[in-house]
């Protein structure tokens, strides 16, 4: 990839707008603005455009010089620039034809077209991030809640990328001693091995705490979903109904009244959520209904917590006892639904009930919404592992929780290497392996392969 090229692409979203925004960023980033930008100020000899100052005029092209539009453009000169190159940003009215039309000119006059993640590419190439605040710059862009976009927020902060750091220099230091001990035994006395093992002990633990957060981190990048499943007059459709506070399912007394999956996305607790009505389950001859039915298993097969709702005013039945087989291995919670129909709470099935395999019971009406609160809450309380990850500012993504978990692997191996008693020169090998995990996850030491797979899942001008 030639780095040594201007790149220029429209950073603003597609469709039409207030404004828009052709980013440049190169060498000849500010040359080529000049060639095409006309100041409005008379009084100002010259077009010179300084950095970091907004300058009002027009983006003309041609020899006649044809004005395209009336824009502001400002000048960012390197290193002091998100790329550490020279940038110029060319603020046109939003219309998609002025922007493009800009951007075809800068193209015209020199720069090339930006790749997907290239200007933030640049940035990390530059020194100007991390890898980590890199990745976060896209999950910032593609949060779904506020809450995703704390944490992302965060890790752009360099939140996390301080915390890799900062295991990798304590594994550093304590391999830099133990080579020397090796190579030097006369000069450098050997580490004790209780000395080695409470520095492994020390990260290994932060790293865990750290993995710990992947599984919600997934959640809040990408969503969860959340399949409502019961039998026919249950209560499914109210529940979805009254979680999204719209009539967005058709409710009626009638059983098996809805024939096919519903979803719907959802902001719960700042986690984001993709809710799915499904069919009542119950022995049928209705083919129709049967369809219905089966859709509603692969829902469940495809989501990652079941919500299996039950009337407490009829009380637990044979049908709820066929659908916790078909729940199988998923968590699932139990919801008594229609508590405004009883005069107490409904009690617990003791024993062996299926009931205690639920990971948490909520008693709720889905027509009041009494409960709605403690589930919300309950689901919150599930994805974030009683509260341990997003508020610690910190949650790998799955690239780098897979390389955490290969550099914890490498550090038991230099735990059992201690407790059997190898010599020194046994654990070097697994420290550089787990010190190697580290660096690929800031990108302190990463392939161009997975920094060009990493930023192609970026948007132009981003």
């Amino acid at each position: 990839m030639d780095f040594a090229q201007t790149i220029a692409a429209i950073s603003t979203a597609p469709g039409v707008g207030a404004l828009a925004i052709v980013r440049m960023s190169g060498s000849k980033a500010v040359e080529i603005t000049q060639s095409v930008f006309q100041s409005n100020q008379k009084s100002q000899s010259g077009q010179a455009l300084k950095s970091h100052v907004a300058k009002h005029g027009y983006i003309c092209a041609g020899s006649n010089k044809e004005v395209i539009d009336e824009v502001v453009v400002t000048v960012y000169a390197r290193p002091n620039s998100y790329t550490g190159e020279d940038v110029v940003e060319i603020s046109c009215h939003g219309n998609p034809l002025i922007a493009r039309r800009i951007l075809a000119l800068c193209l015209e006059k020199g720069a090339r077209l930006a790749r997907p993640g290239e200007f933030t590419q640049r940035a990390f190439l530059a020194g100007k991030l991390d890898l980590t605040q890199a990745e976060a710059v896209l999950d910032l862009i593609q949060a779904k809640t506020s809450r995703g976009s704390q944490v992302a927020l965060s890790a752009l902060q360099g939140d996390l990328g301080r915390q890799i750091k900062l295991i990798r220099e304590n594994l550093k230091q304590l391999l830099t001693k133990i080579v020397a001990s090796i190579d030097f035994p006369d000069e450098v006395e050997q580490l004790p091995e209780q000395q080695i093992g409470k520095v492994v002990e020390e990260n290994l633990i932060k790293l865990t705490s750290l993995a710990a957060t992947a599984a919600s981190g997934k959640y809040l990048r990408e969503g969860l979903k959340l399949a409502i499943i019961g039998r026919p007059n249950a209560g499914k459709s109210s529940l979805l109904n009254r979680l999204l506070q719209v009539e967005r399912a058709i409710v009626t007394n009638i059983p098996g009244t809805t024939r096919d999956s519903l979803e719907e996305d959802l902001d719960i607790n700042g986690i984001p959520v993709t809710l799915i009505d499904t069919a009542g389950m119950r022995t049928t001859k209705d083919v129709l209904e049967q369809i219905g039915i089966e859709r509603t298993k692969q829902v469940v097969a495809d989501s990652e917590l079941v919500l299996l709702v039950a009337d407490s005013s009829e009380g637990w039945q044979r049908e709820e006892e066929e659908i916790v087989i078909s729940i199988g291995d998923k968590p699932w919670f139990l919801l008594w639904n229609k508590i405004d129909l009883l005069k107490e709470q409904p009690r617990q099935l003791e024993g062996n009930s299926p009931t205690n395999r639920a990971i948490a019971h909520c008693s709720l009406s889905a027509k009041t919404g009494q409960g709605i609160g403690e589930l919300a809450e309950q689901i919150e309380a599930w994805v974030f592992n009683q509260g341990q990850s997003a508020e610690k500012g910190a949650s790998l993504n799955t690239r780098q929780s897979v390389l955490c978990h290969s550099a914890m692997g490498a550090l038991h191996q230099v735990k059992t290497a201690l407790e059997t008693g190898l010599p020194h020169d046994c654990l070097t090998t697994d420290l550089k392996t787990a010190l190697d995990c580290l660096s690929e996850i800031d990108g302190a030491a990463v392939s161009e392969e997975v920094i060009t797979s990493i930023f192609a899942n970026f948007c132009l001008g981003k």
